[in-house]
């Protein structure tokens, strides 16, 4: 298959979507055709569900919404193969490593989260950037879905929560579930800085 597929992942207010929007315009700027996605996608009926859990109109146990994450992804995947045929890169905010990440920490089983993820194409790359929990506290609010969660469970305050998302994260990228390299990098330098480095990684597998 053609193509570069990359993943951006790491705790809420971590600067995905800044470093994204900067390397899609950049790769446009050398006239490679980039199409950006996130997930959960909110425009399939699978998303349509998640955003209704969400905002509480239906009650779902962590389970059933994890596997409704992944479902999101599956119904998604003709057009990421067709993209990716066509030789272009694909960026996504969020893949399959949230869904490990942030339900694990959350107590489900890390190698059932893995497995349900299993069949879905996986990234080429994916971008860690890492910050400090505390710093994401400063930076915006908890995620929709963590809040409901927390709220649901009466769990641990959300820097606690945001640690164990965080190290979840920091686990997967010393050791990798699926076929893909990481490249974890400090979120908290200046955004140019920061910019810098993920073109420094990008650049060297663009064909």
């Amino acid at each position: 298959m053609l193509g570069l597929f990359i993943a951006f992942e790491g705790i809420d207010s971590a600067g995905k979507k800044t470093q994204i929007q900067l390397l899609a315009n950049t790769l446009r700027n050398m006239e490679r055709e980039v199409v950006t996605i996130s997930f959960p996608s909110y425009d399939t009926e699978i998303g349509n569900l998640i955003k209704s859990w969400m905002s509480r109109t239906i009650t779902l146990n962590p389970e059933t919404a994890s596997m409704l994450y992944a479902a999101d992804r599956m119904q998604y995947q003709e057009r990421i193969k067709e993209w990716l045929r066509k030789n272009w890169i694909v960026i996504t905010d969020r893949y399959c490593y949230s869904n490990i990440a942030y339900q694990s920490a959350l107590g489900l089983s890390r190698q059932w989260l893995i497995d349900i993820e299993k069949p879905i194409i996986k990234p080429d790359i994916v971008i860690l950037l890492k910050i400090q929990a505390v710093t994401a506290t400063h930076r915006g609010t908890v995620q929709e879905s963590l809040q409901k969660f927390l709220d649901m469970k009466e769990e641990k305050p959300k820097e606690t929560l945001r640690e164990k998302v965080s190290r979840e994260f920091l686990e997967m990228a010393e050791q990798p579930p699926y076929e893909g390299t990481w490249y974890v990098i400090d979120g908290t330098k200046p955004v140019e800085q920061v910019q810098a480095e993920i073109w420094d990684v990008i650049q060297k597998s663009l064909t």
